[in-house]
């Protein structure tokens, strides 16, 4: 992480789209996941940073900024 090289084990966009099936399915059966939606929010901001293809770990660079 100190470097900001991100070789991808398991994609950022692919972490990304299973905590947004977790947040629909906790909708369904009436269970709010705060925590989880927070996640999903610095996973869609890393994905607008273009991300997406760098391992999920890369959401790093959102919440520690250069």
């Amino acid at each position: 992480m100190a470097k900001r090289s991100f070789p991808p084990a398991f994609q950022l966009k692919s972490m990304q789209k299973d905590m947004r099936l977790a947040r629909e399915l906790g909708q369904q059966v009436g269970q709010p996941l705060e925590v989880a939606a927070a996640a999903d929010e610095a996973y869609k901001a890393a994905l607008e940073q273009q991300l997406g293809d760098a391992d999920f770990s890369a959401v790093h660079s959102v919440i520690v900024p250069k």
